[in-house]
């Protein structure tokens, strides 16, 4: 099975969703299926030995919808705006025509018939020429809709005004028919300019990445542009001030400011030179940098990052698929009842057909679930879109659900709360004479190993003016430490444990410097069977993590704890500085596990960690979260929510974003509900305008989406 990504024109409504989705499904050789409906965009699975992909565009073509390869999101949106623009153009030239008809109609009328009877009025060939030509340049974008519609016995929106219009004409309300075509069709104008804020609020990171790159010619001063498809990994890219990085990359020479808010969330521009890391779609701000890239365009961080939010835009929302159902329902029930008030009464009751006809084309047009439809997914767009302006990649809509209800937090020690950059904080020499050979041996132990003390020992020794020897034989002894020979003597460093079983320098050892009390970690280093002294290091704290638990609780949390690998002295000294309710140490991996499970039966859990020892408890959580857009790639797939400039203040604002979010999508179905039913009494109420139904599903969709721009504005979450 292949996927294949495809612009649909007509996909603007929930409606379209749901007959793409109905039809597509019956193909032989069509598998999922995954709706962008901002960008028109469908990503659908299909077997290639059954169906091609120009296989599955014609049979969208069979049902009225017009698909194109999905290419660069630009060109998408070209095309869109041309598009609207000519539905622009139809939807002024019905109105002018609309505006021309009434004035004709009123001149004739009003002085006989009054200020108000006059729309009630017959109308003349002249005013109904001019209503005439609004209602059919309105229908050049509905009539094709709605006569699909009706060859696949589906009614969508579109297929609800035609019959309401044609009724109305059928009446002999010309006023009515007109004014109902120029609102219906000015109402799909503005959901879609309320829908373009959208998306260009989802583009704007999207178009920080330019198409083209300036790339070195190796041996050569000269530069050639290219687009970024045909930059290879290793090539050398120029980027001047004031332009946007094309592509990941290290940078090899210059030195320069570099905005990568596009990425972490971080206004603030960030020192860069020589070896230091480049987001693409960051903007180089004050002199030129030559990078090395690093990836392809494809495997950019910015890509990598898009493609999860287009991945969390497919995933509905629980919420979203109970009023998806719900419509489902509703609207059938609704286009029942009009049958029954069209048919009923004048059939049992005897009374005059006419009012009753024009009732059940009201109700008709209520029967529309747009605004209901919309109400949810269009305010969890724009929270994912928000979520990436503050630094925070949310992998699905849901998880801004349950994130609503976390009431209990843990988190991983290292990396997490820590820098994840230890530091030596002090060294004891066993012979103050012989630090500096302490510090030789260490810092010659450990410049071949990976490991995160190792750095801090070298970063160290380098700080102390102490180079490290040559030593061709080193050996890692796993879990333990480091030994090797060195000027013809075994040398050594390690863990307390492994020092006693190596020395008999019991006395060295029982110091007050390795104390397993003290905060930190100790290692010890040693020459044979003799101890040269001792190096403690301290995994700082973050600065976000020492007003964590404060904001974390006016923000709704009950409880915090840490799950930690670490020692237990290192988790409890953390735990105190932080204020963390528990702290638990020395944890495996399923230990970490079966603590998440054993507090999820109680209360929802979110977990933060950026470990590949926290994968399985971030996936096992209610909500799991990693630190930093570069993490291990298992970590962020387990996890739900990546906080891309490991920036935990943005936890307590995540927590609150998330409850904004859930009470804006109540207010939205409030609005829906509440317009289709104030029309619906007022119908019933003598009041019944076709319309005015067609305003109020009108004026309840725009509100619904800006309800949800407001989300975009917030300052204050």
């Amino acid at each position: 099975m292949q996927w294949l990504s495809l612009f649909i024109e007509e996909m603007c409504c929930p409606a379209e969703v749901s007959l793409i989705q109905s039809e597509l499904s019956r193909k032989p050789g069509v598998g999922d299926m995954e709706f962008d409906l901002f960008s028109q965009r469908l990503n659908v699975q299909h077997d290639p030995a059954i169906v091609t992909p120009n296989g599955v565009r014609r049979f969208l073509a069979e049902f009225g919808m017009t698909a194109h390869p999905w290419r660069d999101v630009r060109e998408m949106t070209d095309f869109q705006g041309r598009s609207q623009r000519l539905r622009t153009l139809t939807t002024w030239m019905s109105g002018v025509s609309f505006l021309a008809g009434i004035v004709f109609h009123a001149v004739q009328f009003m002085p006989v018939d009054g200020a108000v009877d006059w729309i009630t009025s017959e109308t003349t060939v002249y005013t109904r020429v001019l209503y005439g030509l609004s209602i059919l340049l309105g229908f050049l974008f509905i009539g094709p809709v709605a006569f699909r519609a009706i060859l696949r016995g589906r009614a969508d929106m579109n297929l609800l005004i035609f019959v309401a219009v044609v009724g109305a004409l059928v009446l002999g309300e010309w006023f009515e028919a007109s004014m109902v075509t120029f609102l219906f069709s000015s109402s799909v104008w503005l959901e879609q300019w309320s829908m373009k804020q959208v998306q260009s609020a989802m583009r704007g990171h999207l178009q920080q990445s330019p198409l083209i790159a300036r790339c070195r010619k190796s041996g050569h001063g000269q530069t050639v542009e290219l687009p970024i498809e045909q930059v290879d990994v290793g090539s050398l890219v120029e980027v001047w001030a004031g332009e946007i990085v094309p592509l990941d990359g290290r940078v090899v020479k210059g030195e320069s400011y570099v905005n990568e808010a596009v990425m972490t969330g971080e206004s603030m521009a960030v020192g860069k030179q020589k070896g230091d890391f480049v987001y693409a779609g960051s903007t180089n701000i004050e002199s030129t940098l030559q990078l090395e890239t690093i990836c392809r365009v494809n495997e950019s961080t910015l890509t990598r990052t898009m493609t999860m939010v287009a991945e969390a835009q497919a995933k509905k929302a629980g919420i979203q698929t109970t009023v998806e159902r719900f419509a489902e329902v509703y609207t059938p029930l609704i286009m029942l009842a009009a049958l029954c008030l069209m048919v009923i009464p004048p059939a049992i009751a005897g009374q005059t057909f006419d009012p009753w006809f024009h009732l059940a084309l009201v109700v008709l047009v209520i029967a529309c679930p747009c605004a209901l439809v919309i109400s949810t997914p269009v305010a969890t767009t724009v929270a994912l879109t928000r979520g990436i302006r503050e630094g925070v990649l949310i992998r699905g809509s849901r998880f801004i659900e349950v994130m609503a209800d976390v009431k209990t937090v843990c988190f991983d020690k290292t990396g997490t709360l820590t820098e994840g950059n230890p530091q030596v904080v002090s060294l004891w020499s066993k012979e103050k004479s012989r630090r500096d050979e302490l510090l030789e041996i260490a810092a010659t132990l450990e410049q071949q190993s990976l490991h995160p003390l190792a750095k801090a020992v070298m970063s160290y020794a380098e700080s102390q003016g102490i180079a490290p020897l040559p030593a061709p034989r080193i050996e890692t002894v796993f879990g333990q430490g480091i030994r090797g020979v060195i000027g013809g003597r075994q040398c050594w460093i390690g863990s307390l444990g492994w020092a006693r079983k190596l020395s008999e320098d019991l006395e060295a050892l029982s110091d007050q410097h390795t104390e397993p009390e003290l905060p930190g970690t100790t290692v010890v280093v040693g020459i044979e069977r003799e101890i040269l002294g001792t190096l403690r290091l301290e995994d700082p704290i973050r600065e976000a993590g020492q007003k964590l638990v404060g904001a974390l609780r006016q923000a709704g949390i009950r409880q915090t704890q840490i799950l930690s690998g670490d020692d237990s002295v290192c988790v409890e000294s953390v735990q105190r500085e932080t204020g963390m309710d528990v702290g638990r140490g020395d944890l495996l991996p399923e230990q970490k596990l079966a603590w998440i499970d054993q507090l999820s039966e109680s209360t929802s859990v979110a977990m933060v960690g950026d470990g590949v020892n926290d994968a399985p408890a971030l996936a096992r959580a209610d909500v799991g979260i990693a630190m930093g857009a570069m993490g291990l790639e298992v970590v962020l797939k387990s996890a739900d929510v990546s906080l891309m400039n490991n920036d935990l203040n943005k936890l307590p604002w995540l927590i609150r974003f998330s409850r904004k979010v859930r009470s804006t999508i109540r207010w939205n179905i409030f609005l829906a509900v509440a317009a289709k039913a104030t029309v619906l009494g007022l119908a019933f109420s003598g009041f019944a305008y076709l319309w005015l139904a067609v305003l109020a599903d009108t004026g309840a969709t725009l509100l619904v989406v800006l309800n949800a721009l407001g989300l975009l504005r917030s300052q204050h979450d």
